[in-house]
């Protein structure tokens, strides 16, 4: 036997959350970015669990960094495929880490962005699986 209730009222428009005007799309490897998140948080502020992620168009990479006052700091350096202007952008890693675990291990991640300010949108690559998308908001770094 199930008994539900229906829920009276209005759902919140979620629509008007996701970002529209992204601009700037950097695709890479699921595995190797979780993979480097993991080590560079082991010394990230234990507070604010703090990551900057560094593009580089200069030299094609993503950097991705840490620091916890009492234990020092970490870097990661993949290389990847990007054409935009160089961005530094902050995210909580446990935030990343939540979306690379409901993403799973295989496949490519698209990461679409505005500015250094603006929300995040997370998916992956294959367009028939984008039916999940995962909206970050950045911290201040």
């Amino acid at each position: 036997m199930l008994i539900s209730r229906q829920l009276t009222g209005q759902f919140p428009n979620y629509e008007a959350v996701l970002p529209r005007e992204n601009d700037k799309v950097v695709e890479f490897d699921g595995e190797l970015v979780t993979a480097a998140i993991r080590r560079v948080a082991l010394l990230a502020d234990e507070r604010s669990q703090a990551l900057r992620l560094r593009l580089q168009l200069e030299q094609g990479r993503l950097e991705i960094s840490s620091s916890g006052g009492d234990y020092g700091e970490a870097h990661e350096v993949l290389d990847l495929a990007y054409a935009g202007p160089g961005l530094r952008i902050g995210f909580n890693y446990q935030y990343l880490l939540d979306f690379f675990g409901a993403v799973g291990k295989n496949g490519t991640v698209r990461m679409e962005l505005k500015d250094e300010q603006s929300a995040v949108q997370f998916c992956p690559a294959e367009r028939d699986s984008y039916r999940y998308r995962y909206v970050v908001m950045p911290l201040r770094i």
